[in-house]
C-alpha cells in the first residue's frame, strides 16, 4: 500500500541564525524573505514527552513552493537537536498540507511503518502539525493540518 501526499508546500530549513541565513537567500538567489514570526506551541509532545516549543519561522517565496527557515528559541526542541546532530544548519524536513493527519497516520501503521511522530504540536485552534522521522531517507515529513480558513490563507501567501 502507498501513501500519496499532496503537493509540496515547503522545505524547511534548520539554522542557529535566522536573519543571517535570510540575508544569504537574498543576496545569491534575489529570493527575500517576506514574513518573520515567533510563534509558541504550549501543547507539544516531543518524544511522546509534553513540552512547549518556540521558534523563530521565516519564509521565503521561491515560486512552486516556499523555504521556512526555523531558528529554535527554547530547548528541548527537534530544531536544537538537529543543529546538534546536523553539525549546524541544514534541510530539516519536507512539509505538505493534508486534509487530516490521523488517516495518513492510519496508511502508514497499514504500509507497515511506525508514524510515531517526533513532534506533535496544536496550532491553536486552527489545526496541528506533526514531524514524521525515519519514512523519507533524510529529511523528516511535516504533515500540516488547519481549519479551511487558515490553509486558504496560507496557500494564497504562498503565492
Amino acid at each position: 500500500m502507498t501513501v500519496a501526499l499532496p503537493p509540496l508546500y515547503h522545505v524547511g530549513i534548520v539554522v542557529a541564525d535566522l536573519q543571517a541565513a535570510a540575508a544569504d537567500f537574498e543576496r545569491l538567489w534575489g529570493a527575500p524573505m517576506y514574513r518573520v514570526n515567533d510563534a509558541t506551541f504550549p501543547k507539544t509532545r516531543l518524544h511522546g514527552q509534553e513540552t512547549t516549543l518556540s521558534a523563530r519561522y521565516g519564509f521565503i517565496n521561491t515560486g512552486a513552493s516556499e523555504i521556512e527557515l526555523i531558528e529554535p528559541l527554547s530547548t528541548p526542541s527537534p530544531y536544537t537537536e538537529f543543529l546538534e546532530s546536523n553539525g549546524g544548519d541544514g534541510v530539516h524536513h519536507l512539509a505538505y498540507i493534508v486534509d487530516a493527519i490521523d488517516p495518513y497516520l492510519d496508511r502508514l501503521r497499514a504500509a507497515g511503518v511506525d508514524p510515531t511522530p517526533l513532534l506533535d504540536a496544536a496550532i491553536g485552534g486552527d489545526g496541528r502539525f506533526v514531524y514524521l522521522d525515519h519514512t523519507a531517507h533524510g529529511p523528516v515529513i511535516e504533515l500540516i493540518e488547519l481549519s479551511a480558513e487558515v490553509r486558504a490563507q496560507a496557500q494564497a501567501e504562498s503565492r
